[in-house]
């Protein structure tokens, strides 16, 4: 059977007018009414493609978690939900809970820069897990995805995400919040990328 993953960035956590910070492991934040009618576009574009997920796993923190529960209940799934902590957000250190301007204030543009636009990790603060125990974390969760026949659902976050692309198709990239990828396992150990950073009403699954 066909080894099918979906992966979805959890729903926004800022509403319109509040102040919008970098958001790490530290910084537990709850989905804006947004936020969750994001997770119900998720749920809604699995079900127009008649994807019905084995199985679903999500980050422990309430953004992800709560994304997840939601597409469960839509799918009317909700026992399938797991939580893998090697879903967890990155910690951004002293950029966590902070805006992008109070951190070009302190630390200039550039990292911040390099940060978003090539997912390059800034020397001036440090993230963790390193990139090595993450690249670890995210062959691991890799490996057992493969294990797994029918298609998974998995609810993560940004940074996670970048690391999944980085690990298949060498170069990180970003996901907005909402937003889905499509990989498939083409043969052993080696994964594809189907799409990526789509809205769930664009996304479209490759022929069996």
């Amino acid at each position: 059977m066909r080894c099918l993953v979906v992966l979805s960035r959890h729903g926004n956590t800022f509403n319109a007018g509040e102040k919008v910070v970098m958001v790490g492991a530290e910084q537990d934040l709850e989905l804006t009414p947004f936020g969750k009618a994001q997770a119900v576009a998720v749920g809604q574009s699995l079900k127009r493609l008649e994807i019905n997920p084995q199985r679903i796993i999500t980050g422990p923190l309430k953004r992800t978690y709560e994304s997840a529960e939601i597409v469960a209940e839509l799918l009317g799934v909700p026992d399938k939900v797991v939580v893998d902590q090697r879903l967890k957000e990155l910690s951004y250190g002293a950029w966590g809970g902070l805006s992008d301007e109070e951190i070009r204030q302190k630390w200039g543009d550039e990292p911040l820069h390099r940060w978003q636009e090539y997912g390059e990790r800034p020397a001036v603060v440090e993230f963790t897990p390193s990139l090595k125990e993450l690249e670890d974390e995210i062959r691991s969760i890799l490996r057992d995805l493969e294990s797994e026949s029918g298609t998974t659902l998995v609810v993560t976050s940004n940074g996670r995400l970048r690391e999944i692309a980085r690990v298949i198709a060498g170069v990180p990239s970003k996901v907005r919040t909402g937003h889905l990828c499509v990989i498939e396992c083409a043969a052993p150990g080696v994964w594809k990328i189907i799409c990526w950073d789509s809205p769930p009403e664009m996304v479209q699954t490759a022929p069996a």
